[in-house]
């Protein structure tokens, strides 16, 4: 959902003039918007179309890359398996969602190699590709072909990664925005001091248009400031995948201009007292890869408004020997991982929080404060941990 604030033109010792339009865009959720349906598990809202009868269309979404799961978790030590969505969604008033269970999926090259992904029992409809040292090749191509339980099959177009991805360099800006919130029947202005964390790519060496897209996986410390130095509840780490839920979509060539990825908001924000990263993924992707999230991002602008069935989504399956609606997108990308931290000792001032341990009666201290594991309203997509990660510098 995108929400737009007014632009106001304000004086203050850290603000600028003007205000940022902020933007909510997608994540890796890539069919909650998409078709007004959720591929992944959360929903975004549901979209309405002019339409009789509903109807169920099978959705297909899945990507490799050449970053294998042994290399994955010798950079993060973490699990990750490649992995492909199948489900089917209604078209018209999204009534419909249900995943495809049981379905045959496999990964195809150019070069007549062959991968079987397996399904997972504990989320049906996903089918993940167990091979611990597969990544894609350069100048190799790949599809997937689905076969559903019923006999329909489904195949992608080939898709190959780009040989190109420019690694640059993550730099960070202070800023100050201008919130107009609700408060007593009228709105408020608000100050919101921040960080505008952004990426300077390289020239390329070329004038070609290169393709990149970049989303965002957030962590942040949570100290336990009432609990024995040697608890081994003192420390926890909280990941969120959906703290930034949004991506970033570029299409340069020559000398691009630094490039704004996300907003981080300092003073205040309780996620930011300890330490926190964003673990930053940075894909280059195929022309056609690019025109689909493009397709995506303009679905999800005229949300709101009146915004146009998703049939204009380009998308790079089709049904085989048969006339059947599908949608969906198999991709091969090259990536790239930063590891950004927020260093507070570099900013101009110093953040103000709610002090939520070392308070005086009658308020009582939280739960947290003596085990952080104790840590409640972990929502959907977060993860509480007290296992330091092996890349974790604070």
């Amino acid at each position: 959902m995108i929400i737009s604030y007014l632009t106001y033109i304000l004086q203050s010792p850290r603000a600028r003039n003007l205000c940022d339009m902020a933007y909510r865009t997608m994540s890796d959720r890539l069919f909650l918007s998409l078709l007004l349906f959720s591929l992944l598990s959360s929903c975004i809202e549901q979209f309405e179309f002019e339409s009789s009868g509903e109807r169920p269309v099978v959705i297909i979404e899945g990507h490799i890359s050449d970053i294998s799961t042994n290399e994955f978790d010798e950079l993060f030590g973490e699990t990750r398996y490649f992995y492909t969505k199948v489900k089917y969604a209604g078209v018209v008033k999204n009534n419909i969602d249900e995943v495809i269970s049981g379905a045959e999926v496999e990964l195809i090259s150019d070069q007549n190699e062959f991968w079987d992904y397996t399904e997972d029992p504990e989320e049906p409809g996903t089918y993940y590709l167990y091979y611990s040292d597969f990544a894609s090749q350069p100048n190799v191509e790949y599809k997937i072909n689905v076969r559903l339980p019923n006999g329909e099959e489904y195949e992608s177009a080939y898709d190959q990664m780009p040989t190109e991805n420019a690694r640059g360099e993550i730099s960070a800006d202070e800023i100050s925005k201008f919130n107009f919130e609700p408060h007593s029947g009228d709105f408020v202005i608000r100050t919101i001091d921040g960080l505008d964390v952004s990426v300077q790519l390289p020239p390329t060496e070329d004038n070609d248009f290169k393709y990149y897209r970049w989303d965002f996986h957030t962590v942040w410390l949570l100290v336990a400031e009432l609990a024995p130095r040697t608890h081994p509840a003192g420390q926890c780490w909280l990941y969120d995948i959906y703290y930034l839920d949004e991506n970033k979509l570029l299409r340069p060539k020559g000398s691009p201009a630094k490039t704004k990825l996300f907003f981080i908001q300092t003073s205040g924000n309780q996620q930011t007292k300890f330490g926190f990263s964003v673990r930053i993924r940075q894909q280059g992707i195929s022309k056609e890869h690019h025109q689909f999230w493009a397709d995506l991002h303009n679905q999800e602008e005229q949300s709101e408004l009146f915004a146009p069935p998703p049939y204009n989504i380009y998308s790079n399956i089709r049904a085989v020997g048969q006339e059947k609606e599908v949608y969906g997108f198999f991709g091969v990308v090259n990536e790239e991982y930063y590891t950004w931290f927020l260093d507070k000792e570099a900013l101009s001032y110093a953040p103000s929080y709610i002090e939520q341990c070392l308070v005086q009666p009658p308020v009582a201290p939280a739960e947290w404060c003596r085990n952080c594991l104790n840590k409640d309203g972990i929502k959907k997509g977060e993860r509480n941990t007290n296992i330091r990660p092996i890349w974790w510098v604070y």
